[in-house]
Order: C-alpha cells, then sequence, then structure tokens
C-alpha cells in the first residue's frame, strides 16, 4: 500500500497591514481553479476574526477553513494549529486537503512554525513548502533595521512579495534596494493588489532555510507586549468621525493597525444586498471596501479590532462606542472601564 502523500503548507506572514490578506484570497482562488482541495487556517489577534469575514466573504470552495483569534500560532496558539492540521490530516484519502494556506498574525515570530514537520503528530505527514513574507511598501523602510520582527520574518522567506508598489513607486524602488541588499538569496516580487507579475517564483515551490548560526539567541520582540481591543456596535457608525479617529496620532501609545466591519449612517444597502463595509487601518491609510454578505446569506457581525502598544483602552473603548450614530429612540449602551488585556 502506497504512503499518502505529505499535505503541503504554505506559511504566509508579514507586519500588521502588509497585504496578506489579499495575498491569501489570490492563492486560494488559485488553487480552487486547478480543482486542487486546499484549506486555508487564519490566526489574528484580537477576539473576532475579521480577515476570516474577508475570506468567506471571496467565497472560494475550500476544503477546510480554521480561524484562531486572542492568541499567536507560535505560541499560545501552536495546540490548536498542530490539532487542527491532524485533523486535515486524518480525513480520508481524496477528502480532505491537499495543500493549507496558514495566515499568521502580523505579531508572530515564523521562526516557531518552521519545526511543525517534526511534531510527532504530524511526522511525515506535512510538508512545509514555503515561507511567503509580505511586506508592504509604504511602510517607513528603516523597519528593516529597526524592527527586529519583521527583519526575521524576512530572514526568513522563501519568498518576499513587496506589496502595495502601484501606490508609491519611488518608495516601492527604496523597499526593493533594501531588501535585495540584506537578502540577496531570497527571490523579491513587487505585487500590485495581491497580483505578482507573470512568471513569477511559485509560493508553494519554496526552500526554507534552516535558522542561521546564532539566531535562536537573538532576542526579538515579545509577543506579549502588544494588546487588542475588540469592540462590537449595535449601530450605524459616523465615517468622517470613523476617519478622524484613526487617522489621528492616538494621546497615548502606538496604533499599529485597525479594522473591522461596520454600516454607515446615512448609506443605504447596495444592490447586493448588503450594507456591511470592511475598513482596514494601515501604515498611515484607511481603506473602505464593501462587503459582500457570507457564503450563507447572512450579513458579518459589526466590529471594529484596535491592535498597538500603550493604548488606552478605556479611552479607545469610548471612542470607538462615541462613533455610533443610534436611530431615533435609541440609545448607545454604557460602557464599563475594560482595559487592554495583555496577550500571552
Amino acid at each position: 500500500m502506497n504512503e499518502r502523500t505529505p499535505l503541503d503548507i504554505l506559511i504566509v506572514t508579514g507586519p500588521l497591514g502588509a497585504g496578506k490578506t489579499t495575498v491569501v484570497n489570490r492563492l486560494l482562488k488559485a488553487e480552487v481553479a486547478t480543482g486542487r482541495r486546499v484549506a486555508v487556517l487564519i490566526n489574528e489577534f484580537g477576539a473576532i476574526s475579521v480577515d476570516g469575514t474577508l475570506v468567506d466573504a471571496e467565497r472560494p470552495e475550500l476544503a477546510g477553513v480554521a480561524n484562531l483569534v486572542n492568541g499567536c500560532v507560535c505560541c499560545s496558539l501552536r495546540d490548536d494549529v498542530v490539532a487542527t492540521l491532524k485533523a486535515w490530516c486524518d480525513q480520508p484519502e481524496g477528502q480532505g486537503p491537499e495543500r493549507v494556506v496558514l495566515e499568521t498574525t502580523g505579531l508572530a515570530d515564523p521562526t516557531d512554525l518552521l519545526d511543525l514537520e517534526l511534531e510527532p503528530a504530524l511526522a511525515g505527514r506535512l510538508r512545509l513548502a514555503g515561507l511567503l513574507t509580505v511586506i508592504s511598501c509604504l511602510a517607513p523602510v528603516d523597519h528593516l533595521q529597526t524592527k527586529p520582527l519583521l527583519h526575521r520574518q524576512a530572514a526568513l522567506a522563501s519568498l518576499i512579495h513587496l506589496s502595495k508598489v502601484d501606490l508609491d513607486p519611488s518608495a516601492a524602488v527604496a523597499w526593493e534596494s533594501e531588501l535585495r541588499a540584506a537578502f540577496r538569496q531570497i527571490p523579491l516580487v513587487p505585487t500590485r493588489q495581491g497580483v505578482a507579475p507573470e512568471g513569477s517564483p511559485d509560493p508553494w515551490q519554496g526552500d526554507v532555510r534552516a535558522l542561521p548560526e546564532g539566531w535562536a539567541a537573538t532576542a526579538g520582540p515579545s509577543f506579549t507586549a502588544a494588546r487588542s481591543l475588540t469592540l462590537h456596535w449595535d449601530h450605524p457608525v459616523d465615517p468622517e468621525a470613523m476617519e478622524a479617529l484613526l487617522l489621528a496620532p492616538p494621546a497615548a501609545g502606538e496604533l499599529l493597525r485597525a479594522k473591522g466591519v461596520c454600516t454607515f449612517a446615512g448609506w443605504a444597502a447596495r444592490n447586493d444586498g448588503s450594507d456591511r463595509w470592511a475598513f482596514q487601518l494601515a501604515d498611515g491609510r484607511l481603506e473602505i471596501s464593501p462587503l459582500p454578505l457570507m457564503s450563507n446569506g447572512s450579513a458579518s457581525v459589526c466590529a471594529a479590532v484596535v491592535i498597538g502598544t500603550g493604548l488606552d483602552g478605556d479611552h479607545w473603548k469610548r471612542a470607538l462606542r462615541a462613533l455610533e450614530r443610534p436611530p431615533e429612540g435609541q440609545r448607545r449602551k454604557m460602557l464599563l472601564p475594560d482595559p487592554f488585556k495583555i496577550k500571552s
């Protein structure tokens, strides 16, 4: 009896807001188009899975979907990752996925994911096909030197996608120069809206290298240094007030990322029947896009996720709630103090 072909896994990593979910959706659609069974495992830092909602909205025919939130796949959620992958490997021949895309949170250190093949429950059943790192050219170029986690995410990649190059060509040139000088051995591909040029390297054919000598002893940023807050909205929000809140420098700490789903006060439902909008704040840009109904016909839950360091949780919760514009005769919920909790 022939042994089963190992399950291929592609890790997609990169900083917060780099455009990983856009890349993941492109990858999933490409796999589905070939008739291959593909699954996705999404890790997000927050109490809800906004990226999972965005993947679901694309409606690819997937062999499996798993959302892991409120933790990191490389540490607190590692057991959940192993259990999910084992469950997919345990499915009968011809029914389980042939490939899995694992999208990490932007705060994850891929160093701790390169040994998944050695897990006893996965030994001989899993093949690490590649590690695709997505980096936005809109981020400050000095982050490659000043952000150790970003440097590690790039250094361990089998392929780097430099995203959003169409939005700032000069910044793209600067980033490409820095990345090629630092990592000459790693293929680098400029992308537009998550699309790589024709003939670009196949992310699934990566050659993931072993950790450089001495790397494990290098002190990196702690995942627990970041905090997240999730707030569910009950009413439509004011679009102009949202823009003012998210684009203004915070009074305390650093706002790394904001994202979510909402309805806007005064905006009617679209022709597709949905009144939901997805918003993403990254690299100092606020992007808003229409969000279709989910694959089961229901509307996504309206909520905001804020990620940062040193932020005042009570302030942000009040500020997000203040964006609501309740219909006449209704009131907002009363807020009680609920400071950010450190994730471990």
